[in-house]
């Protein structure tokens, strides 16, 4: 257990210099923007494949079925309650559905399972895979609010957006090339390699400190709206987001045959808070925005609690 204090500790250390920085305007405006926008198409891509290029594809089928089939499971279930069991289709429904499945993998899962794990490859490969698994549940929320904000003229080529969406994401890409290298056996330049771990390894710090400045942000522009939240809704989307959906994970990872450490890494991975581009999707779109903005931080502050119950859960079962 003091492990997982040490890890929480470190993670919400840099975070809360990440805020600080943002505050007191150590920094220049825009820096947490450009933080962001480094992990997301640099060091993050970089580390993903440096990960693919030695994992055991044929080993990681369960883990990878599983993952996804939870993430879609949580998904449809929790869009299922939102809807009112399919009668009502708005972006709210899809925005709140999104919150409460869509967990910050790599900004904040990487981090914490670095700690949690120290230099454990599978359990870091597994937070990879959960980054890119879980991008299908948001690829599904960003088409259906395509559908509900466009008119039919605007629809025919949500495909060709659709494919543009998968074709320019740098993770996605990054970890099909790891993989590629890694399924040719072909001996990777050591120049390569060297760039790639040196980017790599700025990915967890970066992405802590920027999520740190966001989170400051989204904090000084939220006492305006913070009356038309609803705090039972945001109450219940947090439960949904920290206990049930690793609950659910847990069991289809064991149906589908994970065990050990891909089954604690996953476990994990879910339970982490909701995904700051959950609000980005919302202000986009402009469905709940505020609500969105509220939902990423008192995740990320019930986390403190949450996470700890579940890696104690999992020592229960002898996992970590």
């Amino acid at each position: 257990m003091s492990g997982i204090v040490s890890a929480l500790i470190t993670v919400f250390g840099i975070m809360f210099l990440g805020l600080v920085a943002e505050r007191r305007r150590i920094l220049a405006p825009t820096m947490a923007l450009c933080l962001n926008q480094f992990v997301y198409w640099v060091s993050m891509p970089a580390l993903i494949f440096m990960q693919m290029c030695s994992i055991p594809m044929g080993g990681a089928a369960p883990f990878i079925w599983g993952s996804f089939g939870s993430s879609m499971l949580c998904y449809a279930l929790y869009y299922l309650f939102f809807s009112r069991f399919w009668r009502v289709h708005r972006p709210e429904t899809t925005i709140r559905t999104l919150a409460s499945a869509f967990p910050n993998a790599a900004f904040f899962g990487l981090p914490f399972v670095v700690m949690t794990f120290p230099g454990n490859e599978e359990a870091i490969t597994a937070c990879m895979l959960c980054a890119l698994l879980y991008t299908g549940i948001f690829l599904t929320a960003d088409t259906t609010l395509d559908i509900l904000s466009s008119s039919g003229q605007a629809r025919r080529g949500l495909g060709l957006r659709l494919i543009g969406e998968l074709v320019r994401n740098p993770m996605l890409v990054s970890a099909v090339l790891g993989a590629c290298a890694g399924f040719s056996g072909l001996p990777i330049p050591r120049a390569v390699t060297s760039i790639a771990e040196m980017l790599g390894s700025t990915a967890a710090p970066c992405a802590l400190f920027g999520m740190g400045m966001v989170l400051s942000a989204q904090l000084s522009g939220a006492g305006a709206g913070a009356k038309a939240v609803s705090r039972r809704r945001l109450c219940l989307i947090s439960v949904l987001k920290l206990f049930v959906q690793p609950l659910i994970t847990f069991f289809v990872l064991l149906a589908a045959g994970c065990s050990g450490t891909g089954l604690a890494a996953g476990t994990v991975i879910s339970a982490m808070p909701t995904a700051t581009m959950v609000y980005i999707l919302g202000e986009r779109y402009q469905a709940c925005p505020t609500e969105a903005s509220f939902t990423v931080i008192a995740t990320t502050l019930l986390s403190l609690v949450s996470l700890p119950v579940v890696m104690y859960a999992l020592s229960l079962a002898g996992l970590v």
